[in-house]
């Protein structure tokens, strides 16, 4: 919708249309069948923001989602802080992927491990479109967690959605967890040491940067997730994980290696690997 909105305005302005964003809203009003004008900052929950105090922040480089305490996912809205990655569009697609596994499971029930749940919104995107979910989230952050149970509360699913604190596994260790998950989803860190300092102002001054930092090569993470998993996945169960760009072969070399997993598979974001999986033998 935005590059829907940039082409409507940057034309109007191209022909010298008096007021032209106003006139933007109004015409995407109309197509929208009176939706814009219908909101509020009431109606959207943003009764109490302080306009003067979110120009300030956004002018010092601060995300609107924290401004906001609020970022949106998959069609649903999430509390969101400094502790958390903000969630982004493009981890909607692992979120598709874990979900089309989980179509073809045919169980009852499904045990899903959502590794760095961070604000929790893949392990709540989850529960929402499937209805045989039990889901395991856990995040080394206690604020994340925080952040992760209001989540949790807000779309009720404190009977489905489990939440642990502690590094990767370990909240898992002596729990009587090995081999019973189907599935264990992650959006790990993936970003070479060397480029978290190219990152925009925005997200490097801003978002945890244990959520970005992956080592030298950006696999630091990927290696224990991959050899961690198998003590707690079910024979066929799958490991599905968010990578960067151009890490599929070097990803794909650490499954082979653990002589742990068969089927590797590539999920594309348009012209790059964004997603991997595969399962356990």
């Amino acid at each position: 919708m935005y590059d829907n909105l940039l082409q409507i305005y940057s034309t109007l302005e191209r022909y010298g249309i008096e007021k032209p964003f106003l006139e933007t809203l109004q015409i995407m009003d109309i197509l929208l069948g009176g939706k814009i004008k219908a909101l509020t900052l009431t109606s959207a929950g943003g009764e109490d923001l302080d306009l003067e105090d979110l120009a300030k922040k956004r002018k010092e480089g601060m995300p609107r989602e924290y401004i906001l305490g609020q970022a949106s996912f998959m069609g649903l809205s999430f509390y969101c802080s400094p502790a958390t990655l903000i969630p982004r569009e493009e981890t909607e697609l692992l979120v598709n992927v874990a979900l089309d596994y989980i179509d073809g499971f045919n169980r009852d029930e499904i045990v899903v491990i959502d590794m760095g749940t961070g604000c929790g919104n893949i392990a709540v995107s989850i529960a929402i479109n499937s209805d045989n979910t039990k889901i395991l989230a856990t995040d080394l952050d206690p604020d994340a967690i925080d952040i992760a149970k209001k989540n949790v509360k807000r779309y009720e699913l404190q009977k489905r959605v489990s939440l642990f604190c502690g590094d990767r596994f370990s909240p898992f260790e002596k729990s009587g967890k090995e081999e019973t998950i189907d599935l264990i989803v992650c959006n790990p860190p993936y970003i070479p040491s060397s480029s978290v300092l190219k990152l925009s102002p925005e997200i490097l001054d801003f978002e945890p940067k244990l959520a970005l930092d992956a080592g030298p090569y950006g696999i630091d993470f990927f290696s224990s997730l991959i050899s961690g998993s198998l003590k707690y996945l079910k024979s066929k169960g799958i490991l599905v994980f968010e990578i960067g760009e151009g890490q599929e072969k070097l990803v794909t070399r650490l499954f082979r290696k653990s002589g742990g997993y068969e089927g590797i598979q590539y999920f594309y974001d348009h012209y790059h690997v964004r997603v991997i999986s595969g399962m356990k033998i």
